[in-house]
């Protein structure tokens, strides 16, 4: 086969990463502190470990003229958090992200502040504080600094201490499924990058789409680590399990009328498990969906009988507009069940996610 058959070369432009590649990169919050003691939040990917013999270090990127490069060269210390992939999470990113001062910008976050772990400065400055939200949280000091291009400064950090939260530092140490990360792959505008996040695409229109799943584990240990999963201090989605049967749900604080609920029935197989999973309404909605489409069918049902003694008895035909505007109002419901499907894709997204975590490739 022609290689060029199936590829054409990219331009290679300055930080070629973003502008010629897509480039994973994290996407990470750097906590800061002014001068005045004030907390500033910033969204950056531009940070990579930094190889050296016997040292351990970050090299970070950041725009000269930005709050966090100014905070980090007068105070010399910097946390970097490492925030799961959650929907709320990035989109609070992207507020932080804006040219804002801090004051106003600090009221659009959604984290929650913990004290460093390390000791204060000399002159009794604290340093900036930990994420509660965050997997991970490095804490950093400033070796050095130079200038990067022509709007940017390229920052060298001494990482003086890991933290991270106690469920995570045990599957580090013991083993088992690690946390979902957020990544990206490069600015292209100011307000526009590409995100680890696909948008959710739905095939086809079904009110309650459903799929199976082949799994190589017996049917209890996929029942057990869908427990530990719900568990997880990054688990944003809750769950009932039924013997062999689970229901999955959106935390109830975020549910509205059109969220979506998972059911899965774990089979036994040869050799495994099979899994079949069903993505509809909550119950209670499903059920009322139900109801009015019956009681629909029943009025257009009635209609007929009614039109059809109008005409055995040779009266006015007009019973049989029932049926008609009947199947009007049905195609009305299910649109807009097609409609609020719409609208929670982002939920359905986080089910499916969440499942594709627990069962692995």
């Amino acid at each position: 086969m022609d290689p060029a058959e199936n590829f054409v070369s990219v331009p290679l432009r300055p930080r070629f990463f973003e502008s010629s590649a897509f480039f994973p990169m994290p996407i990470v919050l750097l906590c800061t502190r002014g001068a005045d003691g004030a907390v500033n939040l910033a969204p950056y990917s531009l940070c990579f470990p930094q190889l050296t013999p016997q040292s351990h270090r970050l090299e970070l990127v950041a725009r000269a003229d930005s709050k966090s490069a100014a905070n980090l060269l007068r105070s010399g210390r910097v946390s970097v958090n490492f925030i799961p992939d959650q929907a709320d999470y990035l989109a609070c990113c992207r507020e932080l992200s804006l040219p804002l001062p801090t004051a106003e910008k600090m009221k659009k976050s959604i984290f929650t502040q913990l004290p460093s772990l390390l000791p204060s400065a000399l002159d009794g400055a604290a340093p900036p504080p930990l994420l509660a939200e965050a997997v991970q949280a490095f804490e950093c000091r400033l070796l050095q600094s130079e200038p990067y291009g022509e709007a940017d400064t390229r920052f060298v950090l001494e990482v003086e201490g890991i933290r991270m939260q106690r469920y995570w530092a045990r599957i580090l140490e013991h083993g088992g499924s690690g946390p979902r990360l957020p990544v990206d792959y490069g600015f292209r505008e100011q307000a526009a990058t590409w995100m680890s996040r696909p948008k959710v695409v739905a095939l086809g229109p079904r009110l309650r789409p459903e799929f199976v799943i082949r799994a190589t584990r017996a049917p209890e240990r996929i029942i057990e680590d869908f427990r530990a999963a719900l568990k997880r201090p990054d688990a944003n989605v809750t769950g009932k399990i039924r013997g062999e049967v689970l229901q999955l749900n959106i935390p109830r604080a975020e549910q509205n009328l059109g969220s979506p609920c998972m059911e899965l029935s774990v089979e036994r197989a040869d050799p495994g498990s099979t899994l079949y999973v069903r993505i509809g309404p909550m119950p209670q909605v499903w059920t009322t969906f139900m109801f009015l489409h019956l009681m629909i069918a029943m009025c257009g049902l009635g209609g007929i009988i009614w039109g059809l003694a109008h005409l055995f008895m040779g009266g006015a035909l007009w019973p049989f507009w029932i049926p008609l505007g009947a199947l009007f109002l049905n195609a009305f419901v299910a649109g807009g069940a097609f409609i609020g499907q719409a609208l929670s894709a982002d939920q359905i997204y986080r089910l499916r996610t969440f499942l594709s975590d627990v069962l692995g490739p």
